[in-house]
């Protein structure tokens, strides 16, 4: 018996793994999110650029706030992630830690699409106190955390003077977020080219500016 023509194209058309979708959910989000900004954004239209159904997003995702905040989780909070796994490595000097984590930031704020989610935060943020609330603990505490066990493991080892900023360790990343709110704001009056800030940011954190005497 000859199979129905529609019946074929079902069993024929490749399937994707239920796992994959949330990836590709959010993919289609930060695109979106990109383009329309937060406020605007669309779940249709993002729906559409994933090949799925408004209702399927709801399976995954309770509301726009929650991808967006899934799309952070995957573009900003994974750098402490792996540097929080570097910290297992014993024989990691607090100088390569510091390097690696500060090459994560920059590779993901500069040039990746958390530079984009930072924009939407810094534009839109006041209409979303929930979502800053959110993003504030899972990137500023988060990193604050790990940076301060990076600072205190170098204390512990010989490696780093005790000092302010193991109190206030935001001081250490700072110029990455400036570099990334300058790309936003000012790219057209200046442009800062990536390799000589990066190279002034770790000659600053490790050796300071003023000449020893």
């Amino acid at each position: 018996m000859t199979e129905p023509a529609d019946a074929h194209e079902r069993l024929s058309k490749p399937r994707r793994r239920k796992e994959a979708r949330p990836a590709e959910i959010v993919a289609a989000g930060i695109s979106e999110f990109q383009e329309h900004g937060f406020h605007r954004a669309n779940l249709n239209r993002i729906a559409k650029k994933a090949g799925i159904s408004k209702g399927t997003i709801y399976l995954y995702f309770a509301s726009k706030e929650a991808l967006f905040l899934a799309a952070i989780e995957t573009h900003v909070t994974s750098v402490m992630g792996e540097s929080e796994d570097a910290l297992t490595d014993v024989n990691g000097t607090t100088r390569d830690l510091l390097t690696k984590l500060l090459e994560n930031m920059y590779a993901r704020f500069v040039h990746g699409e958390a530079q984009a989610l930072l924009r939407i935060l810094l534009t839109e943020g006041d209409r979303m106190p929930g979502v800053i609330s959110d993003y504030h603990a899972m990137t500023v505490q988060r990193g604050s955390t790990l940076l301060r066990k990076i600072l205190m493991r170098g204390v512990d080892r010989g490696e780093v003077r005790p000092g302010p900023a193991l109190e206030t360790p935001h001081v250490i990343i700072a110029p990455a977020v400036y570099l990334a709110v300058h790309h936003i704001m000012f790219r057209g009056a200046q442009t800062l080219e990536f390799e000589p800030f990066f190279e002034a940011h770790i000659d600053t954190l490790f050796h300071g500016v003023l000449a020893t005497r």
